[in-house]
């Protein structure tokens, strides 16, 4: 039996707005300004169906209301209750600048009755029809030279305007740490959907200091503005230096903050605001924001700008080279000395062996070659995992969540249950000082007293002890999941030591004192065999290596693991083994309609190793158009196994085996779809011989399956049965294993 979802009563809004308010004036009284301290003194100085009334208004979208939409019966009239907030200044009539959210927000009707009156005001017709879309209503009006305030006004709904929405943004603000538009988080929770009160009971303010707390909330504003800004320099490109040199000044006004934190979010503000001055070739003020900006990849565009600027400003090209060097003695991070050690030694080295070639490129080009069966083009860590797993190698997808899991749950308690930790209410799952930096020094003695504690003995117990005690909490460092464990407990066993310190503890430390920098483009691959780890960035033939992937990289090489790059190439193995299937079906969706019999053929080397094929009870009437495609009809499947019957079997055959059908996509989905049905998972590589027939054989009239068995002289004696089918699709197989052997 399904569970019942619980039930809000009617004035949960007002009861969340309340529990918002509260937390607010008891964490942050000192950095509240007079607006929102004013906010929340004239809030709570209404009465209470004036404060339902405004927190309805609060949650809906938008900020223009009219009365007729604001009926409520535990609420009550609206007129007095209008009347009220208008006299607190909580809304007020209509002014110029509501009138795009006016319009957004108007029914047609409404959109009507404003055109019949601005009809009567004008001497000739609008052309407008009451016909006519609300759009084109919209279009017509928006080109009258009417007043429409004046017109707004002699309708017969009440129309207001939500106004101290900067006041009450702040108060969101200082609860979420981001800008939010409502408190449906508060609802999820209630629900039972959102789950709170895993960690921390008692929560410390995010801001003591009321100057950071407003650049903060300045720099939150800030993001939202610029991708507008962005949008709107697409539609207006000729304005973008007007508009650019008008944030030009309100970022030089953003003082430089000692909050490490708040430092990155300026820094982040100002190199988008320099890509967008790139983006319009105005290089100059690009170069301006970036000198606002702090570190990396900032450093990177100034670098590049200068360097492209050299023949056309004079001094450019030294001072390219000077920052550059400024870049190798003193870089912000791992990605910044790599880039500049590469560019200055393409740009600027005498040594001219190898200039041109990129460190990235070159280290690509030295990686090791692997062949890897085609099959899993589209899906290279699949298929170098089943490379590995053929050499006997217990392989993991690891990538960024392995060691986003060790960090999480070696230092849980500093993150998430700490009194200190920087968790500033119930529904925060990351600690607000990881991307700053400022964890690490919140916390250094005993996170270096833990990394020490990595080559202890009892490592391992530890980590499997905070791994069963907090199993599935809610958090937004690294996701769950069943083979956790298994990645985890060998990466404590097995790493290799320098000294008495472990090699993960730089890692960790990294991570710890930068995260922001060291929480991703770790190894796709894990691989473990004979107590040995490996770790592998897997790149398929076109795949580039990024900078913060070598970065990774080499600070695992560094710390003595054996960490690399491979190269795939696509190989055909001769020895590979099929199954090529064919279905019959009730329909063409593989999610409603039901197989009425199966036809499957295994191959290998061109052999026939074994068949399936049998009817299948659908549970259902076969359609008559089915049954004239098909000739089989419902009194031939009444006595056949249903699915559930032959799926075990089925799924035994399918097994180590790539999936072969005439449009494969039709028929996995199919047979995908009714395993699922029966908690089987189907997981293979497919071969679709429509999408293959036609690469290796081209300029073909017709790549249907009889078109295709004639073409080719194949025997199709019984089409739309499904063994008849799947044993001529075997044979367009053979075709295409010559083709495809023969351009190795």
């Amino acid at each position: 039996m399904a569970e019942l979802r619980k039930e809000l009563d009617s004035g949960y809004y007002l009861q969340h707005f309340n529990e918002l308010l509260q937390f607010v004036a008891e964490h942050y009284q000192p950095v509240l300004s007079a607006n929102s301290s004013a906010f929340i003194h004239d809030f709570n100085s209404l009465t209470e169906p004036a404060r339902q009334l405004l927190v309805r208004m609060l949650n809906r979208k938008g900020t223009v209301f009219s009365d007729t939409e604001l009926s409520y019966a535990e609420i009550g009239a609206t007129a007095p209750l209008f009347d009220e907030l208008s006299a607190a200044a909580f809304i007020a009539p209509l002014a110029t600048d509501n009138l795009a959210n006016f319009w957004l927000r108007l029914t047609k009707d409404t959109l009507w009755q404003l055109l019949q009156l601005a009809q009567s005001e004008l001497a000739e017709s609008t052309g407008a029809k009451k016909s006519q879309t609300k759009p084109q209503l919209l279009g017509t009006a928006l080109k009258l030279p009417v007043d429409w305030l004046a017109l707004i006004h002699q309708l017969p709904q009440r129309y207001v305007a939500l106004q101290r929405q900067d006041a009450l943004n702040y108060l969101y603000f200082l609860y979420f740490g981001r800008i939010e538009a409502n408190l449906s988080l508060f609802t999820l929770r209630d629900l039972g959907i959102r789950q709170t009160g895993q960690f921390k009971q008692q929560f410390r303010p995010r801001f003591t200091d009321a100057n950071q707390a407003q650049l903060a909330y300045q720099l939150a504003k800030a993001k939202p503005a610029i991708i507008e800004l962005g949008k709107q320099l697409k539609k207006q490109p000729d304005n973008a230096e007007a508009l650019l040199n008008h944030w030009l000044v309100e970022v030089t006004a953003w003082p430089l903050p000692d909050d490490n934190a708040l430092l990155l979010k300026r820094s982040e503000r100002c190199y988008q605001l320099g890509k967008l001055a790139e983006q319009y070739k105005l290089n100059t003020l690009a170069i301006a924001f970036y000198q606002h900006s702090n570190g990396f990849p900032a450093s990177e565009r100034l670098v590049r700008l200068y360097y492209s600027q050299a023949g056309q400003v004079d001094g450019h090209l030294v001072a390219c080279q000077q920052y550059l060097q400024q870049l190798l003695d003193d870089p912000s991070c791992d990605e910044e000395w790599l880039f500049a050690e590469d560019f200055y030694r393409r740009k600027f080295s005498q040594d001219m062996t190898n200039k041109r070639r990129s460190q990235l490129t070159q280290l690509l080009q030295d990686a090791p070659l692997v062949g890897v069966d085609e099959l899993y083009l589209g899906k290279a860590e699949q298929g170098l995992m089943a490379y590995y797993r053929d050499k006997g190698y217990s392989v993991f997808h690891g990538e960024n969540n392995l060691w986003l899991a060790l960090f999480g749950l070696w230092f849980w308690h500093e993150l998430f249950e700490h009194s200190d930790s920087a968790l500033h209410n119930p529904f925060e799952r990351r600690p607000r000082n990881l991307t700053a930096g400022g964890f690490y020094q919140q916390f250094e003695q005993v996170i270096e007293q833990k990394l020490n504690q990595l080559a202890q003995p009892g490592a391992a117990t530890t980590l499997l002890s905070a791994l069963t005690a907090h199993y599935g909490k809610a958090n937004s460092l690294f996701y769950w999941h069943s083979d956790l464990a298994q990645q985890l407990l060998p990466l404590l066993q097995h790493a290799p030591k320098a000294g008495d310190e472990s090699a993960l503890a730089p890692i960790l430390r990294a991570m710890a004192q930068d995260f922001f920098r060291h929480s991703s483009g770790y190894p796709d691959l894990l691989l473990i065999k004979d107590n040995q780890l490996e770790f592998i960035e897997v790149k398929a033939p076109g795949d580039k290596i990024q900078r913060h992937q070598l970065a990774r990289l080499l600070s695992l090489k560094n710390a003595g693991f054996n960490a690399r790059i491979e190269k795939l190439q696509w190989i055909v193995d001769p020895n590979r083994i099929y199954v090529v299937l064919d279905v019959e079906t009730t329909g063409g969706k593989a999610g409603t309609d039901r197989v009425t019999e199966i036809g499957a053929v295994k191959m290998q080397a061109g052999e026939v190793l074994d068949t399936f094929n049998t009817l299948i009870n659908p549970e259902r009437h076969i359609p008559s158009f089915i049954r004239r495609l098909t000739g089989i009809s419902d009194a031939m499947v009444a006595d056949a196994p249903k699915f559930a019957d032959i799926a075990n079997q089925l799924n035994e055959f399918l097994q180590g085996a790539v999936f072969v059908a005439h449009n494969a996509k039709f028929d996995y989905g199919f047979i995908r779809a009714e395993l699922a049905r029966c908690d089987i998972t189907l997981d293979m590589p497919q071969l679709c011989t429509v999408v293959n027939m036609r690469r290796y054989y081209p300029g073909l009239q017709s790549y249907s399956l009889g078109k295709l068995c004639e073409e080719f002289e194949i025997t199709l004696t019984n089409h739309h049965r499904a063994l008849a089918d799947a044993t001529a699709t075997a044979e367009l197989l053979k075709l295409i294993n010559a083709r495809r052997t023969a351009t190795e």
